[in-house]
């Protein structure tokens, strides 16, 4: 059976600003990774946003997203919106592609004492009991592409960083 995934703009009602989440079947990618594993800091969103500073960091996210067919990738999906980079909670996902689908086959906690970006992903604590995950390969394009279209915008990373860190304290 084939997943749904989709972008939904989420309201700050804190500052009354709206970011992008990941959707998958209706539901957003942080509740589905909460829901097993509530010890993770709520408030983490997606590294597909244009909040992260790093060039380096960006690169392997937009890299790792959409591997060619017969790879895997592990793709830094979730950080902590706190820091907004790739060296605090980061949640990874395990993507697969072939001529029609991708797959997320696993989640996991990146662990790794990784010194720069491209090493992310090599020591990871894979979650159990989170399902695998298949999208239609068209529709998984078209989420990319709503993200893609806003890295361009300028964002005030660190206030808007504070500003979510704030909303969940007061949810």
């Amino acid at each position: 059976m084939k997943n749904r995934i989709s972008t939904k703009t989420y309201l700050n009602t804190f500052s009354g600003k709206n970011f992008y989440i990941i959707e998958i079947d209706g539901k957003s990618l942080e509740d589905i990774i909460l829901e097993k594993y509530p010890e993770i800091t709520q408030g983490i969103v997606p590294t597909l946003l244009n909040w992260l500073e790093d060039e380096e960091e960006r690169k392997v996210v937009w890299n790792r997203v959409l591997p060619d067919k017969l790879e895997k990738s592990n793709l830094p999906i979730l950080m902590c919106s706190e820091d907004i980079d790739l060296w605090c909670t980061l949640i990874m996902v395990e993507v697969e592609t072939d001529e029609n689908h991708v797959y997320w086959n696993r989640f996991g906690l990146e662990v790794s004492d990784a010194q720069n970006p491209n090493e992310i992903g090599k020591s990871i604590n894979w979650f159990s009991g989170i399902p695998k995950m298949v999208f239609d390969k068209n529709e998984y394009e078209c989420v990319l592409e709503e993200f893609r279209s806003r890295l361009d915008e300028k964002q005030d990373y660190h206030s808007k960083a504070s500003e979510i860190v704030n909303e969940y304290k007061i949810r």
